[in-house]
């Protein structure tokens, strides 16, 4: 099995906003990532650094993968072949050296990159590295009103975070509930085509038997102009669980508001590699 980079389309998507491939690409790039990251494993070809920049593409792909409709065995069947084929390359290998030097060639970038875009299926994760203030981790939601859902930085504390910006008069929601699905009770259903183009992404949402609920805590914002914006931050282990989560699947964010409920939905995503590349060294 092939595991040449194509380092001049690597590259390509090395810009201020890199994404995932797509269809018979993310395919190709599944392979080639994840077969050096296994040869790596054998031959230390690879810097940590580098090789945590390369696991990060491999999740893109794989998470490219399951959105275009391949079940979880049969991505997993992929993976046992890759690594099958790559453990059975020799280390000195003129086409696995060749691979390795395209790797540190084509994500080097990555670990100076400050931004990058994690599409996913309707909605994307923007990830920003650096110490400042702002949002970390964030999905905008446009429906049913606009809001801001991540990991938020202000100082030294990171706190999972879902803002919301009020109109003038308008009386802030009194809490809001995350529910996902609880991986220790609840098995990932397998999440197709049809249903996504059906339903959305409300598609992925957890069923009420295997869900697991998270209060928020409550903070108004006083912004300039007389703006006014809520935020509501939700528990370090909410993000932890949120990680382990599969790229199709989405969790719903319940906005209480005097009697009335409103559901908001995010969609999982690529979150966990848009994660691993804020914290790239």
């Amino acid at each position: 099995m092939r595991l040449l980079f194509l380092a001049a389309a690597l590259s390509a998507s090395l810009s201020a906003a890199a994404h995932a491939t797509e269809g018979p690409d993310a395919r190709q790039a599944y392979v080639e990532r994840r077969g050096l990251i296994e040869t790596d494993t054998r031959c230390n070809l690879l810097g940590a650094d580098i090789r945590a920049a390369l696991n990060v593409g491999a999740m893109q792909a794989r998470g490219s993968l399951l959105r275009a409709g391949w079940t979880s065995a049969q991505v997993r069947g992929l993976e046992q072949s890759v690594v099958q084929a790559a453990g059975q390359r020799p280390c000195n290998d003129t086409r696995t050296l060749q691979s390795a030097a395209d790797a540190r060639r084509a994500f080097a970038p990555w670990l100076s990159a400050g931004y990058m875009e994690f599409p996913g299926w309707q909605r994307d994760w923007l990830a920003r590295r650096g110490a400042s203030d702002g949002w970390r981790l964030s999905q905008a939601i446009d429906a049913p009103r606009a809001a801001v859902f991540g990991v938020r930085q202000q100082g030294a504390a990171q706190r999972l975070t879902l803002v919301l910006t009020l109109a003038p008069g308008e009386t802030a929601p009194m809490s809001v509930q995350l529910v996902q699905r609880d991986v220790n009770r609840a098995a990932m259903r397998e999440i197709a085509l049809p249903q996504r183009v059906a339903y959305g992404i409300q598609a992925g949402a957890p069923s009420p038997r295997g869900a697991m609920t998270v209060p928020s805590a409550r903070t108004i914002e006083r912004l300039s102009g007389g703006r006014t914006q809520i935020a509501f931050t939700f528990p370090d282990n909410a993000f932890a669980a949120l990680l382990q989560l599969d790229p199709r699947e989405a969790v719903e964010l319940r906005v209480q508001s005097g009697r009335s409920v409103q559901s908001m939905y995010v969609e999982v995503g690529d979150i966990a590699a848009a994660r691993a590349f804020v914290t790239l060294r």
